[in-house]
């Protein structure tokens, strides 16, 4: 069995994301009009900056196992993670008049990317 290229699936992952993105905003804004769009946008933003929070937690993790310093920002950022976008959700949905299903699907991106990654390798890897 190989050993997987982490890099190059990130950027998979990535490239899905932003397919999948394109896809979404297209989809919310012949179903919702510019509320719509503009709530799967937001929902899309959230799970991004939250896959990117947790690939650097990830990678903080990494660096204290090897015995590397972290910064003190980076503890504290992880720690208030779901409490910051959770926040931002929140403020979309109140603040704005925002399409809650349009929102809730952009907030999904990043796993629905991760999940057809897994598939990709599980269907393409060499056995």
């Amino acid at each position: 069995m190989k050993d997987l290229d982490y890099g190059a699936i990130l950027r998979r992952i990535v490239r899905i994301g932003g397919a999948l993105g394109l896809i979404g905003c297209l989809i919310s804004y012949v179903l919702a009009g510019a509320a719509g769009l503009l709530s799967f946008l937001g929902g899309a933003v959230i799970s991004a900056l939250s896959f990117w929070l947790l690939h650097r937690l990830v990678s903080d993790i990494q660096a204290a196992a090897e015995g590397r310093q972290i910064r003190g920002t980076s503890v504290v950022m992880h720690m208030f993670r779901m409490l910051i976008l959770g926040g931002a959700a929140y403020g979309i949905v109140n603040t704005y008049g925002s399409s809650k299903p349009a929102l809730a699907a952009g907030l999904t991106l990043a796993v629905t990317a991760a999940t057809l990654e897994v598939l990709i390798e599980l269907f393409h890897a060499p056995h």
